[in-house]
């Protein structure tokens, strides 16, 4: 993280550190360097569980430091590269080039062109063949080192499989075997590594038997941005009984594994307690199938009710759906309920060996309607094998029944929102012998669900057929499609899984320039006999299976699944075909150590309305306003402190702020008030949390003040700004400011409109200590005008807006008129 580039950047909090449970250690006490590299922006790559995981393994070793990085947006790239400056970590700013092992996730094959930025952004040579011996060791695991040829020519070793044991082993072998051929050598001999140097032997998938007693973070990370996923998840199953076609992993985490329910609640409690966090996720690929589930979602939603905690299951299949369930979930917040019928007809979702009725998804949504929900999200997939434009219609019959039976059975307005994807074949799977459907025929598909469900109340959103299209290209692709990446990323390409960001035309160029079409490569279908470039990877699986499934597909025959009938698919599971498959064989001991304590909404003692006054200082002025009232929100809730809780349909912490800081600036005098269920000594409630904030937030003050009294946005309209100003700006300070004071008016355009901000600079004085350096910019709302010290900093000064990165500028104050005199919030 450079500070100098965090002005001009968006969304600078992604690079700011400072997040609560992460861990900062001294590289001198270490024998092992090891920087976790997630290659999407920070938002994204926090959502992930694997890196959470890896990240606690190797920091709670003595001999280790575990780092983390992610893809810089193109705006702080080009800052990197125009500087000439390396890639750094998180939490120490070290470059990368500097560490001795750099592993990425390899999570979505449209990261791939990240992938090759950030290894060059770090100054580590692209190619595996160019690395010296002091270079790090450049590693890469994830769902798509199931195929790893396209990124073969850039990786020097790839791990396939589950990470939670091998992972140590990183730390062990680099320190015995520390020349970097030898080290590369001993990787190679250990099961589950792969070495594109050392050629194509077989490579056997690594799995972590016992998931009940994988190491699981005791205190998860928190971030300072939103995440995509913001809330605790734990996993509570491993692989998938279910066995859908088109799924790679349902195949590429087999078999089946549970954690127990007390190991998950055990683990619930104690992330609720160190996060803060007001939602837990229970995750798997089929969370309906374990075998505890019914009465687990009861006690988790009877335990945290009160408590404001909501509990959502993102992976609910149709045919595991009951009532109860449904009931269970239907807790604080009622966004929207997801299912994912994936095809329109009951024949098609025997071909993907998802055979859900007709009946059953009208029965679950009817559930659903009448259980509070008025929005359900449906994902459907096109371009399916055997699918024709019957199964198109059987979307839309299907939409327009739910949407009926909503209206039928809910008490409110009901919405349908359909998300239709294009099916992308994948190594290891059934259908990874046939061809991906060309985009005209996609485009063609696309149209005739958005022109046949064009009404209200029922919305459909598709996927870029482009971006599709790439995907498919790279997820069967082989070793020629390195010389593609290479040419894209020369072209730019980069966050190609953001639509704002991703460019067709530049990878049709880049695939062009390689002498490859493709169209043609995306849409290629195997032979059952071909070689697969992926085919020295063993998952387990037998391809004699995977070729019985596609058989079955074609007669469009489902199979059982693997607790009703065991079809051999290579992994010779002991309890296959019974109802015991997966199951622990013992629950874990409890590991929680503290019971979170926040408010519930029936408590009927005296509360109180908390007033604190608090700091925002050094990087975390970079944080935007939304992101600081979740992480107090947070802070609050890890602290123990019974915050109260607003009445109706959703219902939010009553903690409320004062007027936004503007980031990028610091303040003495920022406030917030906190409404409690019962009486708390403000004393207490502010040591309480101060402890549970990061750096660079805290609170210097707080008393208790009346229910009725006027609220902090609504009273304070007096602000008082110190200023440092720029060398170069400060000579005839006191002649600028005396000028500027004198105009009659100090217009802005907002909007299309006009707004005189004169009358709302009530004084500006040169500070004398600070040799002409500093002024102090007293600002008060006046006539419907809320004065922006940016735009009066701009015509002061007559600078560009995003010169204002040279000023520093510190709030001061914020008071309100009592009618009498100016004074602080917190003297009322």
């Amino acid at each position: 993280m450079y500070e100098d580039f965090l002005p001009f950047v968006t969304k600078p909090a992604r690079y700011i550190d400072n997040e609560v449970n992460a861990v900062h250690k001294d590289h001198g006490q270490v024998k092992t360097r090891i920087c976790l590299f997630f290659p999407d922006a920070y938002e994204v790559g926090m959502s992930h569980l694997g890196l959470r995981i890896l990240y606690h393994i190797l920091n709670a070793r003595n001999d280790t430091v575990c780092e983390r990085v992610f893809s810089p947006w193109p705006d702080y790239e080009a800052r990197l590269r125009a500087a000439n400056r390396p890639l750094t970590s998180l939490e120490t700013n070290t470059p990368l080039r500097e560490f001795d092992i750099i592993g990425i996730t390899l999570q979505y094959e449209l990261s791939y062109s990240n992938v090759l930025s950030g290894i060059e952004l770090a100054g580590i040579p692209l190619r595996a063949r160019e690395r010296e011996a002091h270079d790090p060791v450049v590693i890469a695991g994830g769902p798509c080192a199931a195929n790893p040829a396209p990124l073969a020519s850039f990786i020097d070793a790839f791990f396939i499989g589950e990470a939670e044991e091998a992972v140590n082993e990183l730390p062990v072998l680099h320190q015995q075997y520390a020349e970097r051929r030898a080290f590369l050598e001993a990787l190679s001999r250990s099961p589950g590594w792969y070495v594109p140097a050392f050629g194509n032997t077989p490579v056997r998938r690594r799995i972590v038997a016992d998931i009940e007693n994988a190491a699981f973070p005791d205190r998860p990370l928190v971030p300072l941005l939103r995440p995509v996923h913001d809330r605790v998840t734990v996993e509570i199953a491993r692989g998938c009984i279910r066995g859908c076609r088109f799924c790679q992993a349902g195949i590429i985490y087999r078999p089946y594994r549970e954690r127990s329910a007390a190991c998950i609640k055990d683990i619930l409690e104690e992330s609720l307690r160190c996060t803060g966090y007001d939602e837990l996720s229970l995750a798997s690929l089929s969370s309906g199938d374990h075998s505890e589930i019914q009465p687990l979602m009861q006690e988790l939603a009877d335990q945290y009710r009160d408590s404001r905690i909501s509990l959502s299951l993102p992976s609910l299949r149709i045919g595991t759906l009951t009532p109860d369930m449904i009931r269970a979930v239907a807790g604080v917040r009622k966004t929207g309920f997801t299912l994912a019928p994936e095809a329109g007809t009951e024949r098609l979702r025997r071909v993907i060996n998802k055979p859900v009725s007709d009946a059953d998804l009208m029965e679950a949504a009817r559930t659903i309607f009448a259980s509070g929900w008025s929005v359900l999200k449906l994902y459907f997939m096109i371009g399916l094998p055997t699918e024709t434009d019957e199964d198109l219609e059987g979307i839309i019959r299907l939409a327009q029944e739910l949407f009926s039976a909503g209206r039928r059975v809910a008490k409110r307005h009901v919405q349908i929102n359909i998300t239709v994807s294009t099916f992308v074949p994948k190594p290891h799977t059934p259908f990874q012998w046939f061809g991906q459907a060309p985009q005209e025929e996609i485009k063609r598909k696309q149209a005739y669900l958005a022109a046949r469900l064009n009404k209200k109340g029922i919305a459909v959103k598709p996927h870029d057929p482009q971006t599709s299209q790439l995907e498919g290209a790279f997820a069967r692709g082989d070793a020629s499609l390195g010389q593609v990446l290479e040419a894209a990323l020369r072209l730019g390409c980069r966050f190609d899984g953001w639509s704002e960001e991703f460019d067709y035309a530049k990878w049709e160029e880049a695939f062009r320039t390689c002498g490859i079409d493709l169209a043609a490569y995306a849409c290629r279908s195997f032979g059952p006999d071909d070689p697969l470039p992926w085919d020295f990877i063993r998952t387990g699986i037998t391809k004699q299976f995977l070729r019985a499934e596609f058989e079955r597909a074609s007669a469009a025959e489902a199979t059982p699944n693997c607790r009703e009938h065991c079809a051999a698919c290579g992994l010779g599971c002991p309890d296959g075909g019974s109802t015991n498959l997966g199951k622990t064989a013992a629950a874990k001991s409890a590991r929680a150590q503290g019971k979170r304590t926040i408010s519930t909404g029936r408590e009927r003692s005296p509360g109180a309305r908390i007033r604190m006054q608090f700091e925002k200082s050094g990087r975390m002025r970079f944080l935007a306003h939304l992101d600081l009232m979740t992480i107090i929100q947070r802070s609050a809730f890890r602290a123990g402190l019974p915050v109260a809780f607003s009445q109706g349909f959703n219902p939010h912490p009553r903690i409320s702020f004062g007027p936004a800081l503007p980031v990028g600036m610091e303040s003495t005098s920022e406030f917030l008030d906190m409404e409690t269920t019962r009486y708390v000594d403000p004393g207490e409630a502010q040591q309480a949390l101060n402890a549970s904030l990061p750096d660079g937030i805290i609170i210097s003050a707080s008393r208790i003040v009346p229910g009725n009294a006027p609220s902090l946005s609504g009273s304070i309209t007096r602000y008082v700004y110190e200023i440092t100003v720029p060398e170069a700006l400060a000579a005839e300070l006191p002649d600028r400011i005396r000028r500027f004071l004198s105009q009659d008016a100090v217009l802005i355009e907002k909007e299309g409109k006009q707004k005189d901000l004169r009358p709302c600079i009530e004084s500006a004085t040169v500070d004398a200590e600070g040799p002409g350096r500093a002024i102090t910019l007293t600002l008060k709302d006046r006539d419907g005008v809320k004065p922006r010290i940016q735009d009066i900093l701009v015509r002061l000064f007559s600078a560009a807006p995003e010169e204002l990165h040279a000023f520093g500028i510190v709030r001061r104050e914020m008071l309100y008129w009592d009618g009498r005199a100016w004074k602080s919030p917190m003297h009322l």
